[in-house]
């Protein structure tokens, strides 16, 4: 179809679907293998386009919600992230860290969903209505917290919907069930994820109660609105991104976009123009402690021969959490900041932050940064022992106003905005000069590591991870950072190599919401810099 914009474009409201975690490559092979069919329509239809953009580094939802809510997410360092000034751990499913983020972010920025709704985010966007989205569930901000528990309840207290999340819910413990029986026949056991706990909570609890809030703000009319399904993410972190589990997950998802689009196509809710986006993808992974036996804090704590205590912050380990009652507090925990992990102490001297196959890691004794010449006199055997071992794939660091990448293939040095070094050893991570950029500015971050360490691939499609997950993201390599975006045909959206989700930030803002880009600080955002591809230019610090 030709480029044309809706007739009232000033009036017409947008709805995000945000899919966490689905890669543009596995959307398209599960549209391909039928668990997906009403996306596979809207497409065949012509009135949606279907478009890979890259997510850049970290590749994770804090980084991707902070571009897209805020148009900034300078210093965001990745899923988890420790702030050596604050002694202040980040981690994306703690409300209170969250909180603090969306602060920060917002004294600089103006949110995109002021006077709009969030569901099930990390980060609200500045929005009014904003149910079970961590940054606004913090000890701070106790009503906000009690109010999303009890929106739930009177979600639940309707007969009719009550029935259906029974119904579906019994459905799935008999299947789950016969499933077991099935699998008792073999030694494998069935990965904690798939069990009815988590499925029945993420993946029919939860994704029912965001599409009926979803179609009550459209009967309302809210001009914004975003919703997150984040079941995939979930299970596909344990059983793989292209498992029958996960591939299950999306055909219930497809469902409900099904019917948020069914009510949108009638009169007078028809003003809305939909997009449904990912975040980033995953990559098949091979965790770091099942290929070596160790972590990867226990092997730097073995390293650095000097006796520190060490903190290491990663996800659960696959089984962490067994019977009904420790899945029951894991899930408070994600929910609640009074649930939420300890911080480190200041005695804790070495702090390994996991985010998949990206890992910050921080000699807590200093409070600077540590330059790569204080590291190798501090620790000698450190940079070495990282470099050489099979799992780590290269380390990041910063000498002054350079930034170093060193692996056992090869280095560069990054000075002036100019290369220095043969940059092929960065070939099987994709476009060894993107990707060396992206490591660059990861590195550039005041929060960021003082040593940078990303898994090393292996062969074309699998990535060592730093925690215990069957796929992984955080970092580059694979279809972890290659996520999509479907639009209306008629929406002059046209995606770039340098895209990222702060571009999608200043589109918004400027095609829907004009009374806020006239906020938005003195400074008139660019309705064409997106169409135009060209890259963002959110790269400076954040106040606060």
């Amino acid at each position: 179809m030709g480029l044309r914009e809706p007739q009232v474009r000033s009036e017409r409201g947008f709805i995000i679907i945000h899919i966490d975690a689905l890669a543009f490559d596995y959307l398209v092979k599960a549209i391909q293998l039928g668990y997906m069919p009403f996306v596979r329509r809207l497409l065949e239809m012509g009135d949606y386009e279907l478009a890979l953009w890259d997510c850049g580094l970290p590749s994770a939802t804090p980084s991707f919600q902070a571009g897209l809510l805020y148009g900034d997410n300078f210093d965001v360092c990745g899923f988890r992230w420790y702030e050596k000034d604050r002694n202040f751990t980040v981690e994306g499913k703690n409300p209170q860290a969250m909180h603090v983020i969306q602060e920060r972010l917002a004294r600089g920025n103006v949110p995109l969903l002021e006077g709009g709704a969030a569901y099930f985010s990390m980060l609200d966007g500045g929005a009014s209505t904003a149910l079970f989205t961590l940054g606004a569930m913090s000890s701070s901000n106790f009503l906000q917290s009690l109010r999303s528990v009890t929106w739930a309840l009177v979600f639940l207290l309707n007969p009719m919907r009550f029935l259906r999340i029974f119904a579906l819910s019994l459905w799935e413990y008999a299947r789950w069930w016969a499933k077991r029986l099935f699998r008792s026949f073999f030694s494998s056991p069935l990965p904690w994820t798939t069990k009815p706990f988590l499925n029945i909570t993420v993946n029919i609890l939860f994704r029912e109660m965001q599409t009926y809030a979803c179609l009550m703000d459209i009967y309302r009319g809210l001009s914004a609105i975003y919703v997150n399904y984040f079941g995939y993410d979930e299970v596909a972190h344990q059983t793989g991104p292209s498992a029958a589990e996960a591939l299950r997950v999306l055909k219930g998802i497809d469902s409900q976009i099904r019917r948020i689009f069914k009510m949108c196509s009638r009169e007078p809710f028809n003003h809305y123009d939909i997009f449904i986006m990912s975040d980033h993808g995953l990559t098949p992974s091979v965790p770091f402690r099942e290929a070596f036996g160790q972590s990867l804090g226990d092997f730097i704590r073995g390293l650095v021969e000097r006796g520190e205590s060490l903190r290491e912050i990663s996800g659960p380990e696959r089984g962490q959490y067994k019977g009904p009652w420790r899945k029951l507090l894991k899930a408070f925990r994600t929910l609640s900041p009074w649930f939420s992990e300890e911080m480190p102490t200041l005695e804790e001297e070495i702090i390994v932050s996991c985010s998949g196959p990206l890992a910050h890691v921080y000699f807590n004794a200093w409070r600077e940064r540590l330059s790569l010449s204080q590291l190798s006199k501090l620790y000698p055997n450190l940079l070495k022992g990282l470099i050489e071992h099979p799992g780590v794939g290269l380390v990041a660091l910063k000498e002054g106003e350079e930034i170093h990448l060193l692996s056992s293939r090869g280095s560069a040095v990054f000075k002036g905005g100019e290369i220095q070094g043969d940059l092929s050893f960065l070939t099987p991570y994709g476009e060894p000069e993107e990707v060396a950029k992206e490591i660059v500015r990861l590195a550039s971050f005041p929060h960021a590591g003082d040593v940078i360490v990303i898994g090393a691939m292996k062969g074309k499609s699998t990535i060592v991870t730093f925690e215990d997950q069957k796929a992984t993201h955080g970092g580059p390599g694979g279809a972890q950072t290659r996520a999509f975006i479907i639009y209306p045909a008629y929406i002059p959206l046209k995606m770039g190599p340098k895209t990222r989700s702060p571009d999608f930030y200043r589109f918004f803002l400027s095609y829907y919401r004009p009374e806020l880009n006239r906020k938005s600080l003195g400074v008139r955002v660019d309705s064409e810099a997106i169409a135009s591809g060209v890259s963002y230019q959110s790269d400076t610090p954040l106040s606060g």
